[in-house]
C-alpha cells in the first residue's frame, strides 16, 4: 500500500512538473520570438511608427522634384529659378471657419513672393488628394491634420507650417467641436446624453465636425457604432445645422468651435435660441468647446523636397500677415493628439486594430499575458500538489475509519458479551426468588387437590366446593406460568414493560428474600415508606435490590460489628434507595474502579451483580451512584423517577423499621 502511495505521488508530481514546465517554456519561446512592444498612442511616437510596415510602403516610386534656384542682382535683390513650376494642392475646405480664408491668404502670399507664373494652385477634394499625394504629382499640399497625420508615416510627409488662431492658445489646440441643442430642450444636460438621440452635423469626413466628437463619446464610454445611428449631414452652411435643431428635427447638433460665436456674431442664429453642452470654459478664447482641442491645418512637403524651395516657402508662410479671421502660419507642431484619436477610434494608420486578430492581441497584451501564464502555472501546481495532499488524507482518514469501525465493532461484542453474562445472571440469581414464588401457587394447587381428593373419598363433594377448588387450582396455576414465562423472557432478551406500582411492596419482598436465604447473620436497618409509586418493573426492582443487599452482606463478611442499612427517601423527581454498609475503608478512587463492568473485589466474583444493578436502573430512565463513606464502607444509591398515584398517597409519613 505505501508503494502504491508513492507512485501516485510520483506520477502527480511529473504530471505537475511538465504542466509547469509547458507553460513557462510557452511563456518563455513567446518572449523570445517576436516584439511584443504594442503599438500605444502612449508609448510610440509618430516617428516610431515607420518601424512598422502596416504604415509603410518601401516600393513608393520616387518622382522627379521641382528645384530652384535664387540669384541676386546688382541691388541685392533675390530673383527665383524653378525648373518647372511648383504646384501646391488645398484640399477642399469642409471646416467652416479656416479652410477657406487660409487658402486665399496663403495663395496671395506666394504669389507674391515667388511669382505667379512660378506657382500652380489646385483645390482637389480628399479623395483626389490621396491620389495625387500617392502619385507625386504635387509638391506641396495643405490639409486639415487628420488627412496629415492618416498619410505622414506612409507616404512620408513632413509638415513645415502650422495654423495657429487667434483665439487658440497654442497651434496644438486650434480647433475643436462643440454640441449644443436648443435653448428649450430640457432633456439633453451632458454630452453624454446625445446617444441614440438625432444628431445634427457637417461631413463624415470632416475632422473637427465628426470625428473629433466621436472621439471624445469614445472617452465619455458610448459605444458609438450604436449610438451614433441618426445622423443627418448638412455640409458646410453651419446655419443648416443650426436650423435643424432648432425646428426639432435633430436634437443635437455638433459643430466646429468657434462656428456658433460666428453665427451669433453675423446676426444669423440668437444667441438665447441655443444651448452649448459640455461647454469648457477657457479653452478657446471668446469660443465654447465640448470636446479635446487638436491642431487644426498643416503645410506639408514631401521628403526629399528641395531644401532651398521649402526654406524659401517655410519663410514666407511665417511672415503672411493674418487673415481677417485672425489665423496665420507657424512652427510646425506635433500631431501626437492626432494619432490618439486614431487609436481610439481605430481608424487611419491604426485601422488594422479594428479587426481582432491573435497575433495583435499577444502583441498588445504581452505582459498579461505573460502574468496570467505564471499564475496559471502556479494554479495548476498548487492543484496537483493539492490533489496529492487530499488523496494522502483521504487515505489517512480511510484508514481511521475503518480503525475506529474495527473498534466499534469490538465494543458491540464486548456489550453483547456483557449484556448476555448479566442475563445469565439475572435468571441464575432469580432462581432464589422463584423457587420461593412458585413453592406458594404449588403448595396451594397441592392443598386444594387433596383437599378435592379427601372429600371425593368421604363422598361428600358437593358441586359448589368442587367449582371453587378448581377455580383456585387453576388460579395458581396461573400464577406458576406468569413466573415461569418472566424467566423465559429474561432469557429470551425481551424487554419487559413498565407499570406504575407501589416500589415498596417489591422492596419488602426483597428483603424478605434476602433474610430466608440466610446469607449473613448482619444486623439490617431499614427504613422503607409504604406507597413509593414509581413506574417500575416489580420483578427487576427486587432483584435489584437483593443484588444490592447480597453485596453488602459480602462486603462486611468477617467483622465483628457487621451492619447493612436500607433506605428510601425522596430526592428531587427520584426515590432513592440506597444500601450502606460499614465494611472495610475505601477511596472514592475504588468505588468508581469496582462500579464499572466486569470489575470485582471477591477472589472468585465475575463483577456481574453490579452491572446487573446499573442496567436495570438505566432502563428505569434512573440514576446509579456509589460513594465512599467518611469512615468506612460505601453506600450504593438507586435513583428511580417519582410516578404519583391516582389517590396520592405519597404524602404518607415516613418510619422506620428496626430489626
Amino acid at each position: 500500500m505505501k508503494w502504491i502511495r508513492h507512485r501516485r505521488f510520483w506520477r502527480d508530481a511529473a504530471i505537475a512538473s511538465v504542466v509547469l514546465g509547458t507553460c513557462l517554456g510557452g511563456l518563455y519561446a513567446a518572449l523570445q520570438g517576436g516584439d511584443f512592444s504594442s503599438i500605444s498612442r502612449h508609448l510610440s511616437s509618430p516617428g516610431e511608427v515607420g518601424r512598422y510596415s502596416t504604415f509603410a510602403d518601401v516600393g513608393k516610386t520616387v518622382v522627379q522634384r521641382t528645384e530652384m534656384q535664387v540669384v541676386h542682382d546688382s541691388f541685392g535683390h533675390a530673383r527665383f529659378f524653378f525648373t518647372k513650376p511648383v504646384r501646391i494642392a488645398f484640399q477642399e475646405v469642409t471646416e467652416h471657419s479656416a479652410g477657406g480664408q487660409i487658402a486665399e491668404q496663403t495663395r496671395r502670399q506666394l504669389s507674391r513672393t515667388f511669382g505667379e507664373q512660378n506657382l500652380q494652385f489646385v483645390t482637389l477634394s480628399t479623395g483626389e488628394l490621396a491620389e495625387a499625394v500617392s502619385a507625386r504629382t504635387v509638391d506641396y499640399i495643405v490639409s486639415t491634420a487628420s488627412f496629415f497625420t492618416e498619410r505622414e508615416v506612409s507616404e512620408r510627409l513632413q509638415p513645415i507650417a502650422s495654423l495657429m488662431h487667434e483665439n487658440a492658445v497654442s497651434p496644438s489646440e486650434a480647433t475643436g467641436a462643440v454640441y449644443f441643442t436648443g435653448s428649450d430642450n430640457i432633456t439633453l444636460r451632458d454630452p453624454g446624453d446625445i446617444a441614440y438621440r438625432r444628431i445634427a452635423a457637417s461631413f463624415p469626413s470632416s475632422f473637427s465636425g465628426y470625428l473629433v466628437p466621436q472621439r471624445d463619446l469614445v472617452r465619455r464610454g458610448v459605444l458609438i457604432d450604436q449610438a451614433l445611428t441618426h445622423v443627418t449631414f448638412y455640409g458646410l452652411d453651419a446655419e443648416q445645422v443650426v436650423q435643424a435643431v432648432l425646428s426639432g428635427h435633430d436634437d443635437v447638433g455638433v459643430l466646429p468651435v468657434c462656428e456658433l460665436e460666428l453665427l451669433v456674431k453675423d446676426g444669423r442664429i440668437s444667441k438665447d435660441s441655443i444651448r452649448v453642452l459640455g461647454a469648457r470654459h477657457g479653452a478657446m478664447k471668446g469660443c465654447a468647446s465640448s470636446t479635446d482641442l487638436y491642431p487644426s491645418y498643416y503645410f506639408v512637403a514631401f521628403e526629399g523636397a528641395d531644401t532651398t524651395l521649402t526654406r524659401a516657402i517655410s519663410a514666407a508662410l511665417f511672415t503672411m500677415t493674418r487673415t481677417e479671421g485672425g489665423m496665420e502660419w507657424v512652427l510646425p507642431v506635433s500631431n501626437r493628439a492626432v494619432y490618439d484619436l486614431f487609436f481610439d477610434l481605430k481608424i487611419g494608420p491604426y485601422a488594422h486594430l479594428a479587426k481582432w486578430t491573435v497575433s495583435r492581441f499577444v502583441r498588445e497584451q504581452s505582459r498579461t499575458l505573460a502574468v496570467m501564464g505564471i499564475l496559471l502555472a502556479a494554479v495548476v501546481f498548487y492543484i496537483v500538489s493539492l490533489s496529492v495532499l487530499v488523496r494522502r488524507r483521504t487515505l489517512a482518514l480511510q484508514t481511521a475509519l475503518e480503525e475506529r469501525k474495527r473498534m466499534e465493532m469490538q465494543a458491540i461484542a464486548s456489550r453483547d458479551h456483557i449484556a448476555n453474562l448479566e442475563r445469565t445472571g439475572i435468571v441464575g440469581q432469580m432462581s432464589t426468588m422463584i423457587a420461593h414464588e412458585l413453592k406458594q401457587p404449588l403448595g396451594a394447587i397441592t392443598n386444594f387437590a387433596n383437599g378435592l381428593l379427601r372429600r371425593l373419598k368421604r363422598g361428600n363433594l358437593d358441586e359448589e366446593t368442587f367449582t371453587r377448588a378448581l377455580t383456585e387450582i387453576v388460579d395458581q396455576g396461573t400464577r406458576a406460568s406468569q413466573i415461569v414465562d418472566r424467566v423465559r423472557g429474561y432469557a429470551k432478551q425481551q424487554i419487559p414493560e413498565l407499570r406504575v406500582a407501589d416500589m415498596s411492596v417489591c422492596v419488602e419482598r426483597a428483603i424478605e428474600t434476602f433474610r430466608r436465604s440466610q446469607r449473613s447473620d448482619a444486623r439490617l436497618i431499614t427504613r422503607v415508606p409504604p406507597y413509593l409509586w414509581a413506574e417500575i418493573d416489580d420483578w427487576e426492582v427486587e432483584l435489584a435490590v437483593h443484588n444490592l443487599l447480597k453485596n453488602a452482606a459480602d462486603a462486611v463478611a468477617g467483622i465483628p460489628d457487621r451492619t447493612i442499612t436500607l433506605s428510601v427517601r425522596p430526592v428531587e423527581h427520584y426515590w432513592r434507595l440506597a444500601v450502606s454498609d460499614n465494611g472495610p475503608h475505601l477511596t472514592q478512587q475504588d468505588v468508581d474502579r469496582f462500579m464499572l463492568p466486569l470489575v470485582t473485589t471477591k477472589q472468585n466474583g465475575l463483577g456481574l451483580g453490579l452491572s446487573i444493578v446499573s442496567s436495570i436502573v438505566e432502563r428505569h430512565k434512573g440514576r446509579f451512584i456509589g460513594t465512599a463513606n467518611p469512615d468506612r464502607g460505601v453506600t450504593i444509591c438507586m435513583d428511580l423517577p417519582i410516578a404519583t398515584a391516582g389517590d396520592g398517597s405519597n404524602d404518607q409519613l415516613f418510619g422506620a423499621d428496626i430489626r
